[in-house]
């Protein structure tokens, strides 16, 4: 048998083989490697997410109370010095959206000046002289007397509400003045009354003891109304006096282009 001995450059290209076989595999190894990595920092990161700061619960912020002075201010706005609050009544005036119309209103308690009748019985008065308990249907002549107390709901205007200047739609209520007068929000109302049979609610009420019955004044998008749960019966019907007007729309009576949005 002949041993054949490998020829040199043989070996050389066996070796360089060899070699670049083991390096080869070796660098495909470490660039899976470095991949897997790779893949796993980069999942790392799209899913890892820092955790919310803990938030703090949204507050409904409630306007501040009223003062006697910002009341007294809307007051002369409305009846320049024709009309003063009642300092017998405490207390004697009221926040809320009387109205619906997400503008806050104040109701105020007031009596005539002394001396200013006539300025609260002018022909073309700026505001709306009412009775709850007078029949829409047949109105008569309203007359404002001496020492009288009068429930003024002077409607808001916009964010400002009752504060702004141009807040100047007022409702003058005559007989609406009772004992223990409140404001009860509309919601708080509604849940509370549920099955009981209610008025077409626009906005908050105000409730008092009157002639010595429980009752509330609300608001029924054409005016104030009296509602007492023990007899009520259902909305009494209202023939309209003036065209374009509709019983489920609100006007604006002092400026009749402008027609707030029915809630």
């Amino acid at each position: 048998m002949v041993h054949l001995q490998q020829r040199p450059h043989l070996r050389i290209a066996n070796f360089i083989f060899d070699y670049f076989s083991i390096s080869l595999t070796t660098v495909l190894a470490l660039s899976c490697l470095m991949c897997g990595c790779a893949r796993h920092e980069v999942s790392t990161a799209a899913t890892a997410k820092p955790l919310p700061a803990d938030q703090p619960t949204a507050k409904v912020v409630q306007p501040p109370a009223p003062t006697v002075a910002e009341v007294n201010e809307a007051v002369t706005r409305v009846f320049k010095n024709a009309a003063a609050l009642d300092s017998k009544h405490e207390p004697n005036f009221l926040a809320g959206d009387f109205n619906g119309d997400a503008s806050q209103d104040i109701a105020v308690i007031l009596q005539p000046a002394n001396g200013k009748l006539a300025e609260m019985n002018q022909e073309f008065a700026p505001w709306i002289l009412k009775d709850p308990f007078a029949n829409p249907n047949r109105p008569a002549p309203l007359r404002i007397v001496a020492n009288e107390l009068l429930l003024a709901i002077i409607h808001g205007y916009g964010p400002n509400g009752w504060h702004d200047v141009q807040a100047t739609q007022t409702y003058l209520l005559k007989n609406a003045v009772g004992l223990d007068v409140r404001a009860f929000p509309k919601s708080d109302f509604a849940g509370a009354n549920q099955g009981k049979k209610l008025p077409r609610l626009m906005g908050d009420l105000i409730g008092e003891n009157l002639g010595g019955r429980s009752g509330y004044l609300y608001f029924n998008g054409a005016q104030y109304s009296w509602y007492d749960p023990k007899i009520f019966a259902g909305e009494p019907e209202i023939r309209l006096t003036h065209p374009g007007m509709t019983a489920r729309k609100k006007f604006d009576l002092l400026h009749p282009n402008l027609v707030a949005a029915e809630k």
